[in-house]
């Protein structure tokens, strides 16, 4: 099925939603930082016609005491509800859409800047969902 057929033209406009950026301790000398990120992605319907997508990624720190970071936007997306209803998976339909993707390097971009002033410097994570 077309995705112009679900989801109707429309500019992408990601909203942030929440930051949580904890400066702790500086690393040890020789210490080896390893960094994962993981995303959480809330898709819910809010009217006939609009899907509400939130993505929160969190970055897993170890040592876990250098920093805590996580980064949350939200998008709209409007939907054609007949056709959406139809799907046989219209969650996984919406994680996988063009929008998602866009919101999906907003949130990489702004851990990228938030990040780029710090004792590990810039951090660059996927433009994609890490589940």
């Amino acid at each position: 099925m077309e995705q112009e057929n679900i989801i109707k033209p429309h500019l992408v406009k990601p909203m942030l939603e929440r930051v949580v950026f904890e400066k702790m301790t500086l690393p040890q000398q020789s210490a080896m930082i390893n960094i994962k990120p993981e995303d959480t992605i809330e898709v819910r319907k809010i009217t006939e016609e609009i899907v509400k997508v939130t993505l929160e990624r969190k970055l897993n720190i170890s040592p876990a005491n250098i920093m805590k970071l996580s980064v949350a936007m939200s998008i709209d997306i409007p939907v054609d509800s007949i056709e959406f209803a139809k799907l046989s998976s219209p969650k996984e339909y919406i994680k996988n859409s063009q929008p998602v993707r866009i919101l999906t390097a907003y949130v990489s971009n702004n851990i990228t800047n938030l990040t780029t002033h710090t004792i590990l410097g810039p951090i660059v994570t996927p433009p994609n969902i890490q589940e």
